[in-house]
């Protein structure tokens, strides 16, 4: 069963999400005008596959605390 520590870290995460400024977005016409933009857009993506093995450590690891 998922605790309430974990509901509020999803909501928190996804309440910044959600808030984060629209300059963020990084379309495709933004991103030759700063060198920078390109280099948060590819470090968020190098972020995304350690993240997703992590959540599924979290859970599996639960998963076989628990049963």
């Amino acid at each position: 069963m998922i605790g309430w520590a974990a509901v509020v870290r999803f909501l928190a995460v996804t309440i910044a999400l959600l808030a984060t400024s629209p300059a963020w977005a990084l379309c495709p016409n933004c991103i030759p005008q700063s060198s920078a933009a390109t280099l948060r857009l590819v470090g968020v993506f190098l972020l995304v596959p350690p993240a997703i093995f992590f959540a599924v450590a979290i859970v599996v690891r639960r998963i076989l605390r628990g049963g």
